[in-house]
């Protein structure tokens, strides 16, 4: 897999480990992720409108994305507490109402400079959308909104409470993981390509774990020149064991973005 970033020129070497143009190695701050909590707290990673069908127009996206939102349909009735699944397991949950959950996905009114309008939303039902977790797509209760041009977005239909940090989490750019318990593979930038005459330089990953959070990055061995190349970022898998089972800790790449783990 490949990422264009750039070009980058240069002269001169750079030797031994954690050297060059690669992610930092440092493991990223404490994470103070709640492991013991029943249920685990959903960790949001991806957007908390998804897109269920559409956009019909260019305008209507640019309105989602700033956040105008203008309901003019019949407010659905709130449905009772009831069992959801999460990654956990089941658990008994109450659910947000329609207003509530648009209103903290909606920005302040526009003023008079800004052109787009907002996006008219014709009607509301209660019902389930997937959305992407630090644990893969998760489905989970959603209000399924109806825009005025046909389009179909949803919101989560939970509380506040039952998310970490909801809209402040920062997803992992390039990494990603599948497995369980203490075998995953890590998908991580490989070394860059070596300058002409140079020993290929080889990325290994570097494990960091604590009681609530587990770091992993990679550490460049070997010379990597600075003669001009693509910043054409390659991805690898790369097997990593852990000394205890990942369980319901976070996954966070050397920047502390939030990483998705899937089960094989």
């Amino acid at each position: 897999m490949l990422a264009l970033v750039g070009l980058l020129a240069g002269c001169g070497a750079h030797n031994g480990i954690g050297r060059g143009p690669t992610l930092p190695t440092e493991a990223a701050a404490p994470v103070d992720f709640p492991v013991d909590a029943k249920p685990r707290p959903i960790v949001l990673i991806g957007p908390r409108v998804e897109v269920v069908d559409g956009y019909r127009s260019d305008g209507e996206k640019v309105g989602a994305m700033e956040g105008g939102f203008e309901f003019v349909g019949t407010p659905p009735a709130t449905p009772e507490p009831a069992q959801v699944t999460l990654p956990d397991g089941p658990a008994q949950v109450a659910f947000l109402p329609m207003a509530d959950a648009l209103q903290a996905v909606s920005a302040p009114p526009r003023g008079k400079g800004q052109q787009n309008a907002p996006v008219r939303l014709v009607s509301a039902e209660f019902g389930t959308a997937e959305f992407s977790t630090d644990r893969g797509r998760l489905p989970l209760p959603a209000w399924r909104f109806t825009t005025e041009a046909g389009s179909v977005l949803a919101t989560p239909a939970l509380a506040p409470d039952l998310f970490w940090k909801l809209g402040e989490v920062r997803p992992a750019v390039t990494t990603n993981a599948t497995g369980d318990g203490v075998d995953l593979t890590v998908s991580m930038p490989a070394a860059p390509t070596p300058c002409p005459g140079d020993e290929p330089a080889r990325n290994e990953p570097v494990v960091t774990e604590s009681a609530t959070a587990v770091t992993v990055t990679v550490r460049t061995v070997g010379t990597v020149g600075d003669c001009p190349r693509t910043l054409a970022l390659t991805l690898q898998p790369y097997p990593v064991k852990l000394a205890s089972p990942l369980g319901n800790r976070l996954l966070v790449d050397g920047q502390g973005g939030v990483v998705a783990v899937t089960k094989r």
